[in-house]
């Protein structure tokens, strides 16, 4: 997840630029292109712990990455793909820039349309200044807007996507969670032709890269070890940082829904981020264990920025409430379960919801 003015915070958020080679337009041919030129000089994870040039803490990277990998893949029956068992040494914090756009007075979302994954709600830039601009023509439009830094991208399994040097700074439970999210965007996809697709692709990679990981730690280190409760604090951050916002949407929403004119509409938005703002910055020293958290500026805050956590985050409860009632808390049976809702006709969400309420009426 995403702070302002930050890459990351402890959840590494992930932008799918899937099938560039696939497609067509100017966009995707140079961005495909980019992606296979920064491709083409990965080595594997095997070669990277093995040369004595390799640094320490690159050598670590690499251990912790093919760790989780075979966890996940053993334990959790995420897909099995050449994804993560190889590594690029790149001059740069980050891997590409994330734009993402939301109306100025909803949270309708700004979709763009790809060929064979159809419409997401974003759209990534390896050159910075791409995304800048990007941005500003949405931001013409009367859209509300951000452009982030992420850390990797899937192409669900599509080419085989590398980890980046710049990976070595993580701690185990965020390389554990970034390649469990990714493994999973590779195992369970639904196109984009049907809304709130999107929405279901991100909230369950979020889900399993979070669970996920303290499964992996829990087995690794003891349920009770100072690596999980270092990763679950983290977690209750998050957590908390993202209800704030989602109690900011609720009461924006509201404005928006109201009968009353656009102006009237822009000048309560605005009373209300900065209000939520104070609010914030009194409360946050006590709610927060992170210093990024406790230090963020809420007023900076916009729709965009909003949705964007409501995409990764919009119905936690859901998903741990199935894995937990439907699946026994078992990662492998969730992630089956929910592989064959999914594979279904109608919205995976609405059978989830279902099966649960048939769960509790027995």
């Amino acid at each position: 997840m995403i702070l302002w003015g930050m890459r990351r915070a402890p959840l590494l958020a992930a932008a799918c630029l899937a099938a560039c080679l696939c497609l067509t337009s100017c966009y995707e041919i140079s961005e495909g292109l980019t992606y296979l030129s920064i491709r083409s000089r990965s080595e594997s994870l095997e070669r990277a712990i093995a040369d004595p040039k390799s640094s320490p803490e690159l050598k670590l990277l690499c251990e912790r990455a093919k760790s989780a990998r075979e966890f996940a893949l053993e334990r959790f029956g995420l897909k099995q793909t050449r994804n993560y068992t190889s590594v690029v040494i790149l001059d740069s914090d980050h891997l590409a820039t994330v734009v993402q756009a939301c109306a100025e007075l909803s949270f309708t979302r700004y979709l763009w349309s790809y060929p064979v994954v159809g419409k997401m709600p974003y759209r990534g830039y390896f050159d910075p200044k791409d995304a800048e601009r990007q941005a500003a023509s949405l931001r013409k439009q009367g859209l509300d807007v951000i452009a982030r830094p992420v850390d990797a991208f899937s192409t669900l399994g599509w080419l085989s996507d590398p980890l980046f040097s710049f990976m070595s700074t993580y701690g185990e439970a965020e390389v554990a969670d970034l390649v469990m999210h990714e493994m999973t965007h590779a195992t369970v996809f639904l196109k984009g032709d049907r809304p709130g697709n999107e929405q279901f692709n991100e909230e369950l990679a979020t889900f399993v890269g979070d669970e996920g990981s303290l499964v992996y730690l829990a087995d690794r280190y003891g349920p009770e070890s100072p690596q999980v409760a270092k990763a679950k604090a983290d977690r209750a951050d998050e957590e908390a940082f993202a209800s704030y916002l989602a109690g900011t949407g609720k009461e924006l929403e509201a404005v928006y829904s109201s009968q009353t004119s656009d102006e009237d509409k822009r000048a309560r938005k605005a009373g209300i981020i900065a209000e939520r703002a104070k609010e914030y910055a009194a409360e946050a020293p006590s709610l927060f264990q992170g210093k990024g958290y406790r230090e963020f500026d809420m007023s900076k805050i916009n729709n965009a920025y909003i949705d964007l956590y409501r995409l990764y985050q919009g119905e936690t409860s859901l998903y741990r409430d199935f894995y937990e009632k439907i699946c026994g808390s078992d990662m492998k049976a969730f992630v089956r379960k929910v592989s064959l809702i999914a594979s279904g006709k109608g919205d995976p969400k609405t059978e989830m919801r279902r099966l649960l309420g048939s769960d509790a009426g027995r």
